[in-house]
């Protein structure tokens, strides 16, 4: 008997450790950590030839409207646009960046700069990640 209840606690233990293990490769998990430096994306594993796009947010803090010059990539792979240019105190707007992943193999990252008329914080940089199989 005292056997028996060892083998169901060994069966449930390594069942639980199992399940946590699962856990750790589980999208939404994946979603929490993406979420943890609003200037970071990491688009995890993606596909030879596949393009990704996310939005990060630009807000306004200034006490006066802020201007968006333009929007610079890295790369030629890199695409990104802001949906405004001109955005008044406490105001935000998104700056859509598309990622093409043809021609890359392995971990990647690239940066997306938006050039602003801000005095102090002239350009927001942004970094996005993937892992191209």
């Amino acid at each position: 008997m005292n056997v028996l209840l060892a083998l169901l606690f060994v069966l449930l233990f390594l069942t639980g450790c199992w399940a946590q293990n699962q856990q750790s490769i589980n999208p939404t998990m994946q979603e929490e950590k993406k979420t943890l430096d609003p200037d970071t994306w990491d688009f995890g594993f993606i596909k030879k030839d596949q393009i990704v796009t996310h939005d990060f947010e630009i807000k306004n803090n200034l006490p006066r409207t802020l201007t968006i010059k333009d929007v610079t990539t890295s790369c030629g792979c890199t695409a990104s646009a802001a949906r405004k240019k001109i955005l008044t105190p406490g105001e935000s707007t998104q700056v859509t960046v598309q990622f093409n992943s043809k021609g890359y193999r392995g971990e990647t990252s690239q940066f997306v700069y938006v050039n602003t008329d801000d005095p102090v914080n002239p350009i927001f940089k942004f970094t996005i990640k993937a892992f191209v199989q």
